[in-house]
Parts: C-alpha cells; structure tokens; sequence
C-alpha cells in the first residue's frame, strides 16, 4: 500500500477499515475508555465496540487466552499492568463516590 492510499475503503456507503490485530486493540482501548470516562458517551454498546469485542475475543481465544479471565484479556489486549478485580471495583466505587 503506497503511503497515498487509504486504509479505510467505502463500498455503498459502508466502510471498511484495513488494519493490523495491535491497531485494532487500541481502537477499542481508546472506545472502551471514553465509555468509562463518561457515562453520558454516545457510543452504543451494542454495535460497533461489542462488535469490536467479539472480534478481539475470538482472535484471544485462537491465542489460547482464557478471556473470562479478567487479568488474561487485558494482557492480550497489552495494558501494562492488570489491577486485580477487588481493585478494580474499589476504584469504580471510589470514582462514583466523588461525583
């Protein structure tokens, strides 16, 4: 692919995003994470970032990762480090707490 062109393709007024496993990690990284910053965030859960997830899962089960197991999934998703669930929930307590 020559630097002009495009990664994202439209047929019929659909478009197609060609990228690589990583790229679409951080996409829904960066989805998932306006989700959690803001409730009042207009991205619907049941289109494109479930869509997203499901893509992810299949791609993490094929990888042998257990993605019912919390700390397992953000791993393949390659966050840094994994606070375990008791935290994770303390946090989310804590942050609904103060506002």
């Amino acid at each position: 692919m020559s630097p002009l062109e495009s990664r994202i393709m439209k047929q019929q007024n659909r478009f197609a995003l060609d990228c690589s496993l990583d790229e679409l990690k951080r996409i829904y990284q960066a989805l998932f994470a306006q989700l959690r910053a803001d409730s009042e965030t207009n991205i619907d859960e049941s289109d494109l970032l479930l869509d997203l997830q499901v893509v992810l899962q299949r791609e993490a089960r094929a990888e042998g990762v257990d993605v019912s197991t919390h700390s397992e999934w953000s791993r393949f998703l390659g966050e840094p480090s994994v606070a375990p669930c008791e935290q994770r929930y303390a946090d989310y307590r804590e942050k609904k707490r103060l506002s």
